[in-house]
């Protein structure tokens, strides 16, 4: 098991040095990251495949999107092919898997860091790499716990097994291999705090013509206001949101646009998205298009074979015939006819099953500050951001007495209107501490179905790490 160990952290150091497609090392599979990461170029290479982690299927470019449709009440699965059944089945041990590709980057990062304080070369260089590379590092630990741990707003103490691990050093040969335990909750919620504080640190003096496709002062804030509504420190979201709205990455669709706004390859909305160029194309069988949808494109005729994660009947009919974005949705081809299909993501960059992913919608941090603002009993206000999300979807306002245990449950039916199909139902109703009931069944948030399985390969290879309850 050691020697998976070995192989797993010398994997991760070839792909740190074999992701540089434009740098002249030598060799390309096998240097030694202290070697290739010397000049700026190289580290501009290396921090290039840490952003590609995350277009990965096991990351954005399906799994963090599709898979917590499914595991809630969002999505059914239409048996077209054989993927994700056992998802929307919430069978035990199927769920999400990033484990791995994540603490590669993680690594990577890591690296990276060491690099940096290495290399001669400008502050303002050190600062912008640093910056993206401290919000990156939240948002793969975020991830993390949002899959395979408890949320601290929502904790079953009697069966929690902590947190993560934290890997605190680079790794780049065995020896170096640390086995790592859990750490608690709390603590992994202290260094996601502080890779984001220190990415708005480094990057807040920068420019942000690079969003939304790398990180900005901006696209850290928005992280942040996701990031302290899990951890319920609600007066953090409303610091956060304050900055990131007002950091001028993302500009709020009117209703005349917010069907258009789905159908550039860019979302203007976007404060973080992962762009996807032609080289990158997951293709039929994992890309969001061919999961979501029946067609190659928006005008396609012909069925495809693919559309397996559908809307259910009950999201279907929560949308109001006014409300603009029941306009994203459409009857699928074929076997799909019947069935209503989701079409945020339908083939946008101009190639077939290709898609541009937002991370982060500035949508999303008005719902996230609208639940702090009825969270900390300032009515006025979490309606205000309420209204904005109504009002621009075509619905009424909210009448001007909404308040407590109503209000925020108004909140979070928009949230989950608005954010349908991009990933958060699932970390919605676990973070809140809801049972899930569906067509397929009833999930209970006492059952051990709720966290996903650590990789057994890492469960067996290191006597350090607990294994989630029920596996």
């Amino acid at each position: 098991m050691k020697k998976k160990i070995i192989i797993c952290i010398l994997s991760c150091t070839a792909l740190l040095a074999g992701c540089d497609r434009i740098l002249d090392v030598k060799p390309r599979q096998s240097i030694d990251s202290r070697d290739a990461l010397n000049n700026e170029a190289a580290i501009e290479a290396a921090l290039n495949s840490v952003y590609a982690y995350l277009r990965q299927a096991s990351q954005y470019g399906r799994d963090l999107v599709a898979i917590p449709e499914l595991l809630a009440d969002n999505a059914i699965n239409t048996g077209n092919s054989g993927a994700l059944v056992a998802e929307a089945l919430n069978q035990p041990g199927a769920h999400i898997n990033n484990w791995q590709s994540s603490y590669f980057a993680i690594n990577e990062i890591n690296n990276l860091f060491e690099a940096l304080q290495a290399l001669n070369a400008s502050q303002e260089f050190k600062d912008r790499i640093g910056g993206q590379l401290y919000f990156l590092r939240a948002l793969y630990y975020h991830n993390l716990m949002r899959i395979y741990a408890y949320d601290p707003t929502a904790i079953r103490e009697d069966v929690n097994k902590g947190g993560v691990p934290v890997m605190r050093q680079a790794v780049r040969a065995a020896e170096q291999i640390s086995l790592a335990a859990r750490e608690p909750i709390h603590t992994v919620y202290e260094h996601i705090y502080h890779n984001l504080d220190s990415a708005i640190l480094l990057l807040q003096n920068y420019s942000t013509n690079r969003a939304p496709h790398y990180a900005t002062a901006g696209a850290a804030a928005a992280l942040y206001t996701r990031v302290a509504l899990y951890n319920g420190d609600y007066e953090k979201v409303l610091a956060e949101a304050d900055n990131a709205l007002s950091s001028g990455v993302g500009i709020f669709q009117p209703n005349s646009t917010y069907i258009s706004a789905w159908r550039g390859a860019v979302h203007p909305e976007s404060m973080f998205e992962l762009v996807y160029l032609p080289t990158d194309n997951i293709g039929v069988n994992e890309s969001l298009r061919a999961t979501f949808t029946s067609r190659l494109t928006l005008t396609a005729t012909t069925f495809t074979n693919r559309g397996n994660v559908v809307l259910s009947n009950e999201l279907y009919e929560l949308y109001k015939p006014e409300d603009v974005r029941r306009q994203l949705i459409m009857k699928g081809l074929g076997r799909n006819a019947a069935l209503n299909e989701m079409y945020k993501f339908i083939s946008k960059n101009g190639t077939a099953n290709l898609d541009n992913v937002p991370v982060i919608r500035i949508s999303e941090v008005y719902l996230n500050r609208a639940e702090a603002y009825a969270r900390l009993d300032f009515p006025d206000e979490a309606r205000a951001d309420l209204n904005r999300i109504r009002t621009r979807a075509g619905l009424p306002a909210v009448d001007e007495t909404l308040a407590g245990t109503p209000l925020i449950n108004e909140i979070l039916l928009q949230r989950r209107l608005e954010l349908a199909f991009e990933g958060h139902r699932f970390f919605d109703m676990k973070r809140l501490g809801m049972d899930i009931s569906k067509e397929s069944g009833k999930v209970l948030f006492n059952e051990h179905r709720i966290l996903a399985r650590i990789p057994i390969r890492e469960v067996q290879a290191n006597p350090n790490l607990v294994q989630n309850d029920g596996y």
